[in-house]
C-alpha cells in the first residue's frame, strides 16, 4: 500500500512538473520553474540545465542550483572530457546514474569523481534533453552520500520529464529563432520603396516600414495606423482575392512565412488620382521632378548638380519653383507635400 502511495506521489508531482513547464514561454522561465519544482520529484543538493549546440560537447548556457560558480568553471576545465555519463548520454540519447554505470566501487574510483566530489556530490545522474535527434542539453543531478543513491524510479521520472522539457526548449527556440529571423526581415525592408506592413490576425498593425508609414500619412489624416488597420479589415473580407484596391490604397496580400500568429505582409502602393496627376504636371516641370527625386535620395545640390550636367545656381532655381508653388520652406515639407500627390 506505502509502495502504491509512493507511485501516486511520483505521478503526481510529475504532472504538476510537466504542466508547468509547458505553461512558460520563455527559456528563463522554464528553467527557473523547473529548478524550483524538481526536488519535489527527484531530491537532490544540486541540479543543473545545460544546453548544448546540436550534439556540441560543450554548453552554451548553464543554469544551476546547490553548486557555485567555482564549481561549474572547474568541472568544465576537469571533468566535463573525462566524464562517463556524458559519453553515455551523446552516443545513446538516454539518461544514465553514476552506480549503474560503473556500480558503487567502480564510480568511486573513477577520475571524474574526485572533480564532483569538490561539490559534495557522491551519487550522480544526468538524462539528454532531445530535438530532432540531437542532444541540445543535458539535466543534471547531485546527491552526497547521506541523500543516498538514485533508483530506478527516479530514472523512469526524469526520461519521461526530459521528453516534455525538450518540447518544451524547442518550442521556445524556435520562438526565439522566428522572432530574430523576423527582426532581421524588419532590417532588411525598412528602407525600401515598396511600402510594407505586417498584420496579425486581427489586422492589428505589428510593423510598417518608413514607405508605408509614409503612405498611410498621405492617405490617412488622423490616427493613421488605426485607420489603416479598419481598411485592411475591411478589405480582407474576399479572401479569394490577393490583390484589392480602395480609392486610396492598392494593397497586395500574403502570408508570412513562418508566422505564428497568422501573420500577413502586406504590400502597398499610392493610389493616383488622375486630377492629383495632372496637377502635379501642371504644377512642376520634368526636370522639377528629376531634381526632386534626387533630393529624396539625400543628395546635396553640388551632387545633383553633378549627376544631372547642370550647375550648381541652375538645382536652385529647381527647387525654389516647387518651394514658391507649394508653400514650403525646407526639403523635408517639399518632399512630404509632393508625396501627397504622387508617389516619387
Amino acid at each position: 500500500m506505502d509502495c502504491h502511495g509512493e507511485q501516486f506521489d511520483t505521478l503526481d508531482s510529475l504532472y504538476e512538473l510537466i504542466s508547468s513547464i509547458s505553461n512558460h514561454q520563455e527559456l528563463e522561465e522554464i528553467e527557473g520553474e523547473y529548478l524550483r519544482s524538481i526536488g519535489t520529484l527527484i531530491p537532490a543538493h544540486a541540479n543543473a540545465v545545460y544546453l548544448f549546440k546540436p550534439n556540441k560537447p560543450y554548453p552554451v548556457r548553464i543554469t544551476a542550483t546547490g553548486v557555485d560558480e567555482d564549481f561549474l568553471v572547474y568541472y568544465e576545465e576537469k571533468g566535463r572530457t573525462i566524464d562517463p555519463l556524458r559519453d553515455w548520454i551523446f552516443k545513446n540519447h538516454s539518461p544514465n546514474q553514476s552506480q549503474l554505470l560503473f556500480g558503487l566501487e567502480g564510480w568511486k574510483h573513477h577520475p571524474v569523481y574526485n572533480v564532483v566530489g569538490s561539490a559534495k556530490i557522491d551519487y550522480a545522474m544526468q538524462c539528454p534533453i532531445v530535438s530532432d535527434d540531437h542532444v541540445i542539453g543535458t539535466l543534471n543531478f547531485g546527491r552526497t552520500a547521506t541523500d543516498g543513491q538514485f533508483n530506478r524510479t527516479d530514472l523512469k521520472a526524469i526520461k519521461i520529464l526530459s521528453q516534455f522539457f525538450s518540447m518544451a526548449l524547442a518550442r521556445v527556440l524556435r520562438h526565439s529563432n522566428l522572432s530574430r529571423s523576423q527582426d532581421q526581415l524588419c532590417q532588411s525592408i525598412d528602407h525600401g520603396r515598396q511600402g510594407i506592413v505586417i498584420v496579425d490576425r486581427d489586422f492589428t498593425i505589428q510593423y510598417a516600414n518608413k514607405s508605408a508609414q509614409r503612405i498611410t500619412m498621405s492617405v490617412f489624416n488622423e490616427q493613421p495606423s488605426q485607420e489603416l488597420s479598419n481598411l485592411i479589415r475591411l478589405e480582407c473580407q474576399n479572401q479569394k482575392n490577393k490583390h484589392r484596391q480602395s480609392k486610396s490604397l492598392s494593397a497586395r496580400f500574403c502570408s508570412l512565412p513562418g508566422g505564428t500568429t497568422n501573420q500577413t505582409l502586406i504590400f502597398l502602393d499610392d493610389v493616383i488620382s488622375t486630377s492629383a496627376q495632372q496637377l502635379l504636371d501642371e504644377l512642376l516641370t520634368e526636370r522639377q521632378m528629376d531634381v526632386i527625386r534626387l533630393v529624396e535620395l539625400g543628395m546635396n545640390n553640388r551632387e545633383i548638380a553633378d549627376k544631372l550636367d547642370i550647375s550648381v545656381n541652375t538645382v536652385k532655381r529647381h527647387l525654389d519653383n516647387p518651394y514658391y508653388k507649394f508653400n514650403v520652406y525646407s526639403r523635408t515639407e517639399l518632399i512630404s507635400k509632393v508625396h501627397r500627390l504622387v508617389r516619387l
